[in-house]
């Protein structure tokens, strides 16, 4: 049985403890923000805030329909409410959809905010419209989140990723603290980058530059007794003094 790193959930589960979900060894949670330009899942901004109070990493996903893709984008984004660096999914298996869906989605999420990491959901959809010798240098650099149920070696196309990234092998998997059946989901690497992979991205902040250093001139002077002493810098006069002894002055002091 693979491990489970991620779960992905909706309104569709009952959530009793972001807590014992945690505690079972989950390491992030997928929740369904929107789907088309309408809809939002309800459930979504309250599970947020719990499940990073109960320390799980947590993405969105938008379940993607045919047609008016920036539009569809505008709106998970306004919705979702993520921080720069973090993960977010399209959920790719609506059989209306294309390619080019796929593509304008990627491209509309990109440009509104580059700093988002897209991952891309699919399955059976993907695999009969996409083709071994086709040029998919669009899709490629997106990590694959692949959908298929099975007990053996999962199927995917490696023309366009070499491997899968995160795997969901079953819509009928059991955690503790949800009620009833959850899709899960195992990572191709250790929980520790699971978790980075999720994100947001940490980006160390540059330190600022140190302050300039003024340059400091410093002059000592010996003069006789009941010479007067006259100092100018930069042709301003700064001190003018009669001196009754002997006496070292540094220039400055008055």
């Amino acid at each position: 049985m693979p491990r489970v790193d991620a779960i992905d959930i909706s309104h569709y589960q009952s959530i009793s403890s972001f807590s014992s979900i945690k505690s079972a060894g989950v390491v992030g949670v997928f929740q369904k923000c929107t789907e088309g330009t309408t809809y939002y899942d309800s459930t979504y901004g309250s599970r947020y805030p719990q499940a990073l109070d109960a320390g799980l990493k947590w993405g969105a996903y938008h379940f993607l329909k045919h047609g008016n893709v920036p539009q569809q984008m505008d709106w998970f984004l306004s919705k979702a409410k993520l921080p720069s660096g973090s993960r977010v999914a399209i959920d790719y298996e609506d059989s209306a959809c294309t390619l080019t869906d796929l593509q304008q989605a990627i491209e509309s999420i990109s440009g509104k905010d580059s700093t988002l990491q897209i991952c891309v959901y699919c399955g059976g959809l993907l695999k009969g419209q996409v083709s071994s010798t086709g040029d998919y240098s669009w899709l490629s650099p997106y990590p694959l989140w692949l959908a298929q149920y099975t007990s053996g070696t999962p199927t995917w196309p490696k023309n366009i990723w070499p491997q899968w990234t995160l795997w969901q092998y079953t819509d009928q998997g059991k955690v503790s603290g949800i009620s009833g059946a959850v899709d899960l989901n195992t990572f191709n690497g250790s929980p520790e980058n699971c978790a980075k992979w999720f994100g947001p991205t940490e980006v160390v902040p540059v330190p600022p530059p140190p302050p300039p250093v003024e340059p400091v001139v410093a002059v000592a002077l010996t003069v006789p007794d009941g010479v007067e002493v006259s100092i100018s810098v930069n042709g301003q006069q700064v001190m003018g003094k009669s001196f009754g002894d002997r006496r070292r002055m540094q220039a400055g002091e008055g």
